[in-house]
């Protein structure tokens, strides 16, 4: 067990923590943040209190089809589009608390530049391996709106599980096709006239033998039914995923027929991404070494939603066994979706709470919206928002019974603390390594983490407890609740004396308490405050559960 107070003669390892990539053609709710963000967050502040390095590595996805998409609507450029939004979508993960190393745009300098010469370089490294191939197939064609109805245009029903889709893959089981593959194509525009099937030629990536890529899945302790997913989709489309597909806004692959433009695929183009995250990694440490390089040691994570089992386990880590000469990832963590009052969150519908929203209703802690989300979470299936139990979980246990203990403790604090004791040190030793299960293994679980913090500070000592005892529960708490709740944990270490960031390594260093501030307080929403972040679909009033 790595986990220990105090010092710790372990060298500090290196990780790699990359988020998905967000279309940057809306603003976030908490259905995005709910899960692959939220708990990369929490697994990197783990780890920075451990004493370990990681990089946190995302961007914007801005050439997905949905940009040119929202352009339309908007009457302006997809590029105007896809820098505010990326604008918008930093700004969001930053009112919840959610750091990141660098969070690029890869169609604005300087990484433009980057990626585009990543893209070009990954290209010939692959065609060097016979990995690149061209592929005829069908595709509609409007010739009312000289489009080819693919991407976000593309409309019809799921040929796995057949339940409604728009563009290549179904967000209901995980499922990516080609688009002749789609049940009942049509076009999200109505007024795109009679549509006509057009051969065209594409590029494909050419995949290892299926029972490979499976075998280091199944080394990456990929849970089987998304490894299912993987086969059912190698067995329909055979051992390539997509490449190029025929888009303008696009990095440009070169055309071969002056109609027919040939851009790289965004899903296939995340594993490029891949590669430039692995590069930055290199900069940011000073190490110059990409961290998927064989000589590598950094330890490479990325979380992902059920949407992107197929980009990700297929695109980015079949291709990289293609590749050769690099690492795949070590740890795909996977969630399901996050719904809303037991239903999908869906910005079409509006059913939705927006981030922006919520980080300044009143009297509602984003430490409080961080809590709940870590607890109840789609990591085993998916999971639901339900206003009233978030009102119950933010007022009786967080402003209620654990800001009653704060307070009380607050109270006793020492003016100079002495040695704690041991049975309490043992008992948090215990609660820590429960939580580096939970946060650095091929299974997540941000649930469990902040069931290590709730069992802490429910054997809260009482308001007769020996000041010493009052301080290091206090300092306990600090450490076992900044991976998830940072503005209470960073707010108790100052306080309790400490310097920067709560910090293992400095835990059983007494410092003297900064008091004059008080205790952090919890503030007690109630359905009023949380009424205006509600959407309308919701219905009546929402009030706490009993």
């Amino acid at each position: 067990m790595n986990t220990k107070l105090g010092a710790d003669s372990r060298p500090p390892r290196n990780y790699l923590l990359t988020l998905p990539e967000p279309t940057p053609n809306g603003p976030f709710h908490l259905g995005h943040i709910a899960g692959p963000y939220l708990r990369m967050d929490v697994i990197a502040r783990f780890l920075r209190c451990r004493g370990d390095r990681p990089v946190v590595v995302s961007g914007s996805d801005v050439y997905d089809p949905w940009v040119p998409l929202k352009a339309g609507e908007e009457g302006t450029t997809p590029r105007e589009v896809s820098a505010r939004y990326h604008a918008r979508i930093s700004s969001d993960l930053s009112d919840l608390a959610i750091t990141t190393d660098a969070f690029i745009n890869v169609s604005e300098e300087p990484w433009r530049a980057r990626f585009e010469r990543e893209v070009e370089h990954s290209l010939a490294h692959l065609r060097g391996r016979g990995a690149v191939v061209e592929r005829t197939e069908r595709v509609l064609y409007s010739e009312s709106a000289r489009r080819h109805v693919v991407g976000a245009w593309l409309l019809g029903r799921c040929p796995d599980c057949g339940a409604g889709t728009a563009s290549y893959f179904c967000e209901e089981c995980g499922a990516h096709f080609l688009p002749e593959n789609v049940v009942e194509p049509r076009s999200r525009n109505d007024d795109d006239g009679p549509l006509a099937w057009r051969e065209i030629d594409s590029l494909f990536l050419a995949l290892p033998d299926a029972e490979r890529l499976d075998a280091r899945l199944a080394r990456m302790s990929v849970p089987e039914r998304y490894r299912a997913t993987v086969r059912r989709f190698l067995a329909r489309e055979g051992l390539a995923v997509r490449l190029s597909a025929p888009q303008e806004w696009a990095v440009d692959l070169g055309r071969t027929e002056p109609q027919v433009p040939r851009g790289l695929f965004s899903y296939t183009g995340t594993f490029m991404f891949t590669r430039l995250a692995g590069e930055i990694h290199g900069m940011l440490t000073g190490t110059g070494v990409n961290a998927f390089a064989p000589e590598s040691d950094v330890v490479t994570v990325t979380s992902l939603g059920i949407d992107n089992v197929i980009p990700v386990l297929v695109g980015i880590v079949g291709t990289s066994l293609m590749y050769e000469d690099m690492r795949t990832y070590d740890r795909c963590l996977i969630t399901d979706f996050h719904q809303l009052a037991g239903e999908k969150f869906s910005t079409s519908r509006r059913h939705a709470i927006w981030v922006a929203d919520i980080a300044r209703a009143r009297n509602v802690s984003v430490d409080a919206v961080r809590y709940f989300l870590a607890k109840v979470n789609p990591e085993a299936g998916p999971a639901s928002f339900e206003p009233a139990e978030f009102l119950a979980e933010a007022g009786d246990r967080l402003s209620g019974r654990f800001g009653a203990s704060l307070a009380a403790c607050h109270r006793r604090l020492p003016e100079r603390p002495g040695a704690p004791d041991g049975r309490l040190m043992a008992r948090l030793d215990a609660l820590l390594a429960d939580q580096e299960r939970a946060l650095d293994s091929p299974q997540v679980s941000t649930a469990a983490a902040v069931r290590a913090f709730d069992t802490w500070c429910d054997t809260a000592p009482g308001p007769d407890a020996h000041p010493e005892t009052a301080y290091w529960w206090l300092k306990g708490a600090a450490v076992l609740g900044w991976p998830v709740m940072p503005g209470f944990a960073q707010q108790t270490w100052t306080t309790l004396g400490g310097d920067g960031e709560p910090r293992l390594s400095a835990f059983l260093h007494p410092t003297a308490p900064v008091t004059a501030g008080g205790p952090v307080v919890f503030p007690r929403p109630t359905a009023a405050d949380l009424a205006p972040c509600l959407p309308e679909t919701l219905g009546s009033p929402v009030s706490p559960v009993s």
